[in-house]
């Protein structure tokens, strides 16, 4: 990782250096030849140049004598006419006749030298070619000097890049691969670990991806446990009326044709049992579906009709008085499924007539965007340290009564998920001795 960095950036930085080398070259090559096509037009406004007669004359071009400059006049046959230079080099250049204007750059040994070409023209014939070269010096020494800076820099980014590259994988690439080799320790041996504090409690992005990552496994490692003790528990329940099950039938079996009693009670211990099995494992599906998430279509639900429906017939089932309050004039409708909303109210209710003798009300009100409905009892009530665990699966606050009863501890649990695919609250307040009030809140719907 660190080397492929690394020649990445050397890459950039070695296409930016010869970018910017020719460019400069450029810049410095375009304006030099512009300098010599402004000579050439000097030089072809002397009349004389236009005369081939003249041409001969030595002191046509010493005029434009300088120093490292080649003036000369080629004629058509490529024969020099007249030149004058200093430079040795510039005069070795060969002489040939063009008919056309053109420019050059020629590298010998080392030395750039330009060359421009201009038709001499009289009367619309062209007599010759004036050609002026240029030994480019200076400019060598300035683009040798720009390499050499060029190559100072690409060496010190080299070695930047190696040096920040070791950083970088100090600073990032540790960090990750410490995260790697946690999750394959956890994918390996089955259990959870979380990541180091030293690459969790930065605050940068690396430590709040590692301290991401630690919440993850926390809450997979609560739920995980969480999962275990629901099976221990499951497993427990699901015991407890098999084993009365196949006592009671070994008893039938052993006795049960002898002495009559013996066989009424054991029929009505295995039936008593089969049918609290029956809603354990009933209860049990239920809080698994619910838990899948699995999709059910919500649509607006009148409650009015529904609390009427179930608390009559619970009355009935119950042979108890349970009594509904509606605010006067409202009628109040949720968005969500009638048949869990129904569960829902099943569940508040059944608890309520199991431990009260007294009458109970379901009230229901509207405020604002909400809808609250009440389940109130006069009973046995719970006490206030039973409270906090009141919604955690097979929680018993009294598991002598609750068996007789036939409660298997996860109405409650199912009543919440209910509520939260609803966006609704529970909540429950109760001491002991004094009733218990249950109060749920559900969004109105929206029309």
């Amino acid at each position: 990782m660190i080397l492929l960095s690394t020649v990445w950036v050397l890459l950039l930085v070695i296409v930016f250096n010869v970018t910017i080398y020719f460019y400069i070259l450029g810049k410095m090559t375009t304006s030099e030849t512009r300098l010599l096509w402004n000579k050439a037009q000097v030089i072809l406004r002397n009349p004389e140049t236009h005369d081939p007669g003249s041409w001969g004359k030595p002191e046509l071009l010493n005029e434009f004598y300088e120093p490292d400059i080649l003036v000369r006049i080629i004629d058509k046959e490529g024969v020099v006419r007249a030149s004058v230079s200093t430079n040795e080099r510039l005069s070795a250049y060969p002489s040939v006749y063009r008919s056309y204007y053109g420019s050059a750059m020629v590298n010998e040994f080392g030395v750039r030298m330009l060359f421009v070409q201009v038709p001499i023209l009289a009367q619309g014939s062209q007599l010759g070619t004036l050609e002026l070269g240029k030994s480019l010096n200076v400019m060598s020494e300035w683009l040798e000097l720009l390499g050499t800076g060029l190559y100072m820099t690409t060496g010190a980014v080299l070695v930047v890049a190696l040096v920040s590259g070791y950083f970088y994988s100090r600073v990032l690439i540790r960090p990750i691969r410490e995260l790697l080799d946690t999750m394959n320790e956890i994918k390996k041996n089955r259990y959870f670990v979380t990541l180091s504090p030293r690459y969790a409690s930065q605050k940068d992005e690396l430590g709040q991806l590692g301290q991401t990552f630690n919440d993850m496994i926390e809450t997979l490692k609560e739920k995980d446990e969480r999962q275990k003790q629901f099976v221990a528990d499951a497993s427990h329940e699901l015991r407890t009326p098999l084993t009365v099950i196949e006592s009671y039938a070994s008893l039938l079996r052993r006795w049960g044709g002898e002495r009559p009693e013996v066989r009424e009670e054991a029929v009505q211990a295995i039936h008593s049992e089969s049918v609290r099995l029956k809603g354990l494992i009933k209860s049990l599906l239920r809080l698994a579906e619910l838990e899948r998430g699995e999709e059910t279509p919500f649509h607006p639900v009148p409650l009015l009709p529904l609390l009427q429906e179930t608390a009559g017939r619970l009355s009935m089932a119950f042979k108890r008085d349970i009594r509904l309050d509606v605010q006067p004039g409202t009628s109040p409708i949720c968005h969500g499924s009638p048949e869990q909303l129904k569960q829902l109210l099943i569940i508040l209710l059944d608890n309520a007539v199991k431990y009260s003798e007294d009458p109970v009300y379901i009230r229901c009100r509207e405020r604002e965007e909400e809808i609250i409905l009440t389940v109130e009892d006069k009973g046995v009530g719970i006490p206030e340290e039973e409270l906090p665990h009141l919604f955690e699966r097979f929680y018993r606050v009294d598991k002598t009564r609750q068996r007789r009863s036939g409660g298997s501890g996860l109405g409650l649990s199912i009543a919440e998920q209910i509520l939260e695919r609803h966006g609704g609250t529970i909540r429950i307040q109760s001491a002991a001795g004094e009733g218990t009030q249950v109060q749920i809140t559900l969004p109105k719907a929206k029309f």
